[in-house]
């Protein structure tokens, strides 16, 4: 769960609000779709057909390759006891978890794959499109090792299962077309296809009416300008949004601000760190090389080996006269293990002489940001809050983030640092001031938890009937009013009751809706309901032990 609350809020998490977007008058560019461009340039959408990145997101039918062992063995994890194994039945892809006790089957539960995310050239997860609400699978195929285990960020006792929601900063890097539910975090009426044209070129409407607008065309675009492209998605960080809508050829650092760890080793780098460590290279920075320089992503005729890429530039090849001309990408790219995903190898896009000493990493790494030389503060301490609730949870992280916060600035963000330092008291002023200029679903949200961590029982039910108002397909905001409104004496058990029912119907797999019917149901006296209740939050929580312990207690 988001929060983790069940009738006291014990905790929250902090999450960036994808609901403000761009605003686009009837007259300025929009997206046409990938068939808006096969009448004019149909050699090079048949060439990029044929590339890893048109393969990005794929929907499960009978027809995908399959590129898998499904005979190996199930994926184990220790650290929950649950074993994975995905099975073809029919035309559909299935992913089982469960639990075994000697030969026996103690859990089981089953669920339907819907999409392919990964082109299949280094790795393929999966997602769950379940009443609209999309989430990744625990378990992805490895293709190098040709071997299957735990999804990235699963392994170590981090298994989040069926519960990782894909959000729209997630699909915008692997698909084109999708289209989100306002006032929801996962929640899309579509979700599209793979990686298209305008994912690099940008919205072709204008392009449609003027082909000759040499605005459009990326070859006249700068180096800057073609690399904040391939940074969008290739520049992975810890990405900070300043404003929405960036499109292709505009600044990147203008909407987002982007940081990584300081890293000691060189060596060290990301499965999407191409970017990041091309612009270290002299041969960005003096020779203007971009992504393109040497990756044609639709190649329409035979194109030059990365060899002779190089020695287009260098000519005579290497200053050591006893060094050969041939072998450049292997001594001066090397490929080694990415540091975030495993079992895979890339290419270090940092193109130099590789020193082979290594580096202790410090203690304390700081943040770097990849997109601009002297970020904001404000900046730079959501940034420590992102990294601090995502991946780093550890206090001196925090404590970074409240020592970069200034004073009299960014409310909202001073809210979020208060907030999970646990001064709710602090936090929920700054939280106030911060709705006066913005609105979103994640800062409402905010606002109405720190009203109940406060002890603002009626505030808060005023702030979650308000969001439930605005955001009537997020079950999070019904789900609060109705145990609010219970509490307090202003919707009966039977309504509470009925109202909680109606969200196990719209998500089934939500383990707290059905634990609250099953409560619900007990103080209506209505024990079978309330058994069954509890025998479904089982059947996708085993080990909810607040239901474990009220079926154990019931007759």
């Amino acid at each position: 769960m988001r929060w983790g609350i069940f009738f006291l809020s014990l905790g929250v998490a902090l999450y960036v609000s994808c609901q403000k977007s761009a605003i686009s008058s009837p007259d300025s560019p929009h997206y046409v779709g990938d068939s808006a461009c096969q009448s004019c340039h149909a050699d090079i959408v048949k060439a990029y057909q044929a590339t890893w990145k048109a393969h990005s997101l794929v929907p499960i039918t009978s027809q995908l390759e399959r590129i898998e062992n499904f005979a190996q063995s199930a994926v184990y994890d220790k650290h929950t006891n649950f074993y994975y194994r995905a099975v073809w039945e029919g035309d559909s892809l299935f992913l089982y978890e469960y639990r075994l006790q000697g030969k026996d089957t103690t859990y089981l539960r089953r669920e339907r794959l819907d999409f392919v995310i990964g082109s299949g050239h280094q790795t393929r997860s999966y997602l769950l499109w379940r009443n609209g609400f999309l989430y990744e699978a625990p378990l992805t195929w490895y293709v190098q090792p040709q071997k299957w285990d735990l999804s990235p960020g699963y392994a170590d006792g981090k298994n989040s299962r069926f519960s990782r929601e894909i959000q729209p900063p997630c699909l915008s890097c692997h698909a084109s077309g999708w289209e989100a539910i306002p006032w929801t975090y996962n929640q899309y009426r579509q979700i599209g296809g793979a990686i298209g044209c305008e994912s690099c070129h940008g919205p072709g409407s204008s392009h449609i009416q003027n082909p000759q607008d040499t605005s459009y065309w990326w070859s006249r675009w700068t180096p800057a300008q073609q690399m904040d492209v391939c940074s969008r998605c290739h520049l992975e960080g810890i990405a900070v949004e300043k404003q929405a809508g960036w499109k292709p050829k505009e600044s990147l650092s203008k909407y987002w601000a982007i940081f990584l760890p300081e890293r000691a080793e060189l060596g060290q780098f990301g499965i999407a760190s191409h970017a990041e460590r091309l612009l270290r290279s002299a041969c960005f920075q003096k020779g203007k090389a971009t992504c393109t320089t040497c990756h044609n992503p639709h190649p329409t005729q035979t194109v030059l080996s990365y060899e002779n890429r190089c020695l287009s530039c260098h000519r005579t090849g290497c200053k050591n006269p006893n060094h050969a001309s041939t072998g450049c990408v292997g001594c001066h790219m090397p490929k080694g293990k990415s540091s975030d995903i495993p079992h895979t190898r890339f290419t270090d896009h940092y193109i130099r002489v590789v020193n082979a000493a290594k580096i202790d990493s410090p203690k304390h790494p700081k943040l770097i940001c990849a997109t601009e030389k002297n970020p904001d503060s404000t900046l730079i301490a959501h940034a420590y809050l992102k990294w601090y609730s995502e991946d780093k949870p550890e206090p001196w992280v925090l404590e970074y983030a409240l020592s970069y916060l200034p004073k009299n600035k960014a409310p909202e963000i001073q809210a979020r640092a208060y907030l999970l330092a646990g001064d709710y008291r602090q936090a929920l002023p700054l939280a106030v001031q911060a709705l006066q200029t913005d609105t979103t679903l994640n800062l409402l949200e905010m606002y109405a938890y720190l009203l109940e961590l406060t002890g603002q029982v009626d505030r808060a039910l005023n702030a979650w009937a308000e969001l439930k108002r605005r955001a009537p397909a997020y079950p999070e905001a019904q789900f609060r009013y109705i145990l609010l409104a219970f509490q307090s004496g202003k919707l009966s058990p039977q309504s509470a009751y009925e109202e909680m029912v109606s969200l196990t119907r719209i998500q089934p797999w939500n383990a707290q809706f059905h634990y609250n019917a099953a409560v619900l149901a007990g103080i209506l006296g209505r024990r079978t309901n309330a058994k069954l209740h509890l025998q479904s939050a089982l059947a996708y929580e085993p080990d909810y032990q607040a239901a474990i312990e009220a079926l154990r207690r019931l007759p």
